[in-house]
Formats: structure tokens, C-alpha cells, sequence
């Protein structure tokens, strides 16, 4: 179990930390700086999380006081205190994150792993400069310190090595969808730990030999050398949307987003290193452009805007960013334009749909831990995926809840459709204290009037 020391004088603070942290990490408290420098002559702690406005030995100078200490400096110390601009941003010249409080004690728990794994990233990437050529001469300083990729000027360098040694490979441009309105919804340190869940994703899927980075802002780049089999490269995309996916859920944030990822090969598509990162950011843009979460290939067909195609061609670009299986997901905007495309044809008899609510409810008067809710929520994913079909249409409206339109189906159909969700996530569910819960209208319908003739 990971040792975090935390250091504070408030008593309340120093309890919320406890009662949040303490099931994850072996958690010790300490009032003072010089309790924590003495603390520090016999154990070193795997983080520390120290309040700066200490009365004894103020945060800035006890920083200053660890780093001197041969045998503490590359400890990762996370500041903690009442936002402030200034404060803040002198503490992250010293220090690997800052923390406001009044804390929330889910993102508490999120952020401090977030930087629990940006710190493993940094300790496995320094493990693979060890013995490896053409990374012995890249050094720390060469690093993204948000996140332990790479950073721009390193990467690039690397696979223009690569690519001059004659390595084939594919290249990732990756792209956080929707980050602005996530940054602006949660704030921005909430932004900075969803692109440190990005680095983590593609840092778990990534070989000793691959480069992975992040360009600047929300935007990243992986080469993964020596693979180019398209079945492969399709399998790595999903896993990566995929992974990126859960751990949002998993850190309990509402927001609508993924990542979007466009593919070039070498030497298939470029033989150096600007043209195949050219090719990449087409194919990336191609996918922003058609709805996002997804991922395409570069084509010959994007070089130009003057290049003629034919029904073929784009029939086999565009079905790229078609799931293989399971309803089509979007964003909560994406799905509003959907709906009312649907309920305009649905209004003049041209289909027959529906639109499905499923919603999470615990038992009355039971209060779920957040593990439990989490877990809930992958049984209901898993439960969809299983059931509903490629031309169906889903979006995660709220923690608990999914909208669902049901394309080509009739009454009874739905109903045993949604029957046969409730049963396979009651299947998964074994405690039976948080149940399924589900309502379907009609699209096209008298909003009004179904809801007056709705049971009371």
C-alpha cells in the first residue's frame, strides 16, 4: 500500500483526508514542518500532501527544507490550501500539484491518483532510458510535467530517429474531445487531471519502444513502432477510447468527453517524420469533423480539397468511424441533433422510434458507496452493449442515467428490448440494492398528452 504523509494544522481538514485517503494509502498526519523533517531522518513516504500555511515553518520553506535532503528531493510533494492565484502558481514551480480547498472528497481521492500514477509514468519511463539507444540521450528536463510523457521536442526527435533507421510504425494524433467545456464545467484543475487520465491510458498501452507524448494542451501523439496491421492498430484506437472512457466514469466526472484519434503509417503513408504527422492530423481532423470519439486512417483522398472520390471510397472512410457493435454513442449535444432529426420524421409517420430513459435508483433509504455506484454503472454499460443494436443511438445523460433511441421498432418490441436490459443487468447485480429503473415515449408523440395519460 502506498504512504502518503500529509501535513496540516487543521484538525477537520486532517479528517477529511483521513476518512478519504485512508482505504487507499497508509496515511500519516503530522502538525508542524519540523516534526516532518525529523519524520524524514527514518522513512520516506511515497507522497507528501502539505498544507502551505503552516505557523511553525511555513509550506514554502519546508519545501525548500525536503528538497535540500538528498535522500527526500524526487519525494512528490501536492500542496494544499485556499485558492489563490499567486500561491498557487509559485507552489507548482516547486511542487508536482496543487490542491484547493474546501476539498470534494471524490475528486480529493481522483486527483491524488491521478498524480499517483503521472509519478509511476515518470519512474517507468526513466526505466526504459536505461540500456535503450536511441533514448539514452533524452533527460528529464524533456518531459511534460504534467504529465511524464514526453514532450514535443523529445518525441519528435525520437521518431525522426526511428523513422531514419528504417523502423515502420503507425502514428496516433490524439485528441481530448470537448475539453473546454470540461476545463469550464469542473474547473481547470479538474482539466489538468482528465489529461493526466489520457497520458495514463496511453502510457498502460504503450511498448518499451514506442514514443508517447503530449504536443500541447489536449492534444497527444503515440508512435508505435514496428506495428502497421490495420486489425491491430484498429484494436489499440478502441482499447484506447475504450480505457479513457472508464476512468472518467470511474472518477465520477458527468461530462461528455473521449478521444478522437487519427492514424498514419510508415512508411505506407509518409517515410519521415513531418509529412506522417501531416497525414495523422488530417485523419484526426477528418474524425472532429464527423462526430468525434472515434478513430480513421489517413487516406490519399484528405490531401486535397480539389481530389475527386467516388460512393466506394467514402463509404469506406466514413464506415470506419462506425462502431462494430452496439448502439452509436454521442455526446448529450450530438444526440439532442439526432433526436430532433428523428422526431421531425417520426411526427409525419416516416419511422417508427423510441426514446428509452434507463436510470440507477438504490433502494429507499439505502446510500450506496461510491464503489457500488461505480460498479452499477459498468453493469449498465455492459448491459446496453450486449443488447442494443449497431443502428440504435445512446448517450450518458447524468451519472446514472442513459437516454436510448430505438430506431425500426414497435411498441412491444421496445418493451421487450428494454425488458432484456433490465434482466442482463439484474444478472450482473449481486446485491440487488441498486435497481434498474426505465421509461420509453414514443418519439413523435404528444409530450403532453402521454404524460397526462401516464399512471400517477
Amino acid at each position: 500500500m502506498k504512504h502518503i504523509l500529509v501535513v496540516d494544522e487543521d484538525s477537520s481538514s486532517l479528517e477529511i483526508i483521513r476518512s478519504t485517503l485512508g482505504g487507499t494509502y497508509r496515511v500519516t498526519e503530522l502538525n508542524t514542518g519540523p516534526q516532518v523533517l525529523q519524520f524524514l531522518t527514518t522513512r520516506v513516504p511515497d507522497l507528501i500532501l502539505m498544507e502551505l500555511r503552516l505557523t511553525v515553518m511555513d509550506g514554502f520553506e519546508l519545501m525548500g527544507r525536503i528538497r535540500e535532503n538528498e535522500a527526500t528531493k524526487k519525494v512528490p510533494i501536492v500542496c494544499i490550501s485556499k485558492r489563490d492565484p499567486e500561491t498557487e502558481e509559485r507552489a507548482l514551480t516547486m511542487a508536482a500539484g496543487f490542491i484547493a480547498k474546501p476539498f470534494v472528497p471524490s475528486a480529493l481521492l481522483a486527483q491524488i491518483g491521478e498524480i499517483m500514477g503521472a509519478v509511476e509514468q515518470q519512474r517507468s519511463l526513466g526505466g526504459m532510458m536505461q540500456g535503450e539507444g536511441l533514448q539514452a540521450v533524452i533527460d528529464e528536463s524533456q518531459r511534460d510535467s504534467l504529465t511524464g510523457l514526453w514532450n514535443w521536442n523529445a518525441a519528435m526527435q525520437m521518431v525522426d530517429m526511428r523513422l531514419n533507421s528504417g523502423y515502420s510504425g503507425a502514428l496516433f494524433m490524439i485528441d481530448m474531445d470537448n475539453y473546454k467545456a470540461f476545463s469550464d464545467v469542473y474547473g481547470p484543475q479538474s482539466g489538468d487531471l482528465a489529461m493526466q487520465m489520457v497520458a495514463r491510458t496511453m502510457m498502460d498501452n504503450a511498448a518499451t519502444d514506442d514514443v508517447v507524448c503530449r504536443v500541447f494542451g489536449d492534444l497527444f501523439m503515440a508512435f508505435y513502432s514496428g506495428v502497421t496491421d490495420r486489425p491491430a492498430l484498429i484494436q489499440r484506437a478502441e482499447t484506447l477510447i475504450r480505457d479513457f472512457g472508464a476512468k472518467i466514469l470511474e472518477s465520477r466526472f458527468d461530462a461528455n468527453t473521449s478521444l478522437s484519434i487519427g492514424i498514419a503509417l510508415a512508411p505506407e503513408d509518409a517515410r519521415d517524420f513531418v509529412h506522417l504527422y501531416s497525414n495523422a492530423d488530417k485523419a484526426l481532423y477528418f474524425v472532429k469533423q464527423s462526430g468525434k470519439h472515434s478513430y480513421h486512417f489517413y487516406s490519399k483522398a484528405m490531401d486535397s480539397d480539389t481530389v475527386t472520390t467516388n460512393l466506394w471510397t467514402l463509404q469506406e472512410n466514413f464506415s470506419s468511424v462506425i462502431p462494430a457493435k452496439g448502439a452509436y454513442l454521442l455526446d448529450v449535444r450530438g444526440f439532442q441533433y439526432v433526436y430532433n432529426f428523428m422526431h421531425r420524421r417520426a411526427e409525419r409517420g416516416q419511422i417508427d422510434a423510441r426514446m428509452v430513459l434507463f436510470t440507477l435508483a438504490p433502494d429507499q433509504g439505502y446510500l450506496p458507496k461510491k464503489d457500488e455506484l461505480e460498479k452499477a454503472v459498468e453493469r449498465l454499460d455492459q448491459a446496453l452493449y450486449s443488447t442494443l443494436r449497431r443502428g440504435d443511438v445512446s448517450t450518458q445523460y447524468s451519472g446514472r442515467q442513459v437516454l436510448v433511441i430505438l430506431l425500426d421498432i414497435t411498441e412491444e418490441a421496445c418493451t421487450t428490448v428494454v425488458q432484456r436490459v433490465a434482466m442482463n443487468y439484474e444478472k450482473m447485480d449481486p446485491s440487488g440494492r441498486i435497481h434498474l429503473l426505465y421509461e420509453t415515449i414514443a418519439l413523435g408523440a404528444d409530450i403532453m398528452a402521454a404524460q397526462a395519460a401516464a399512471p400517477q
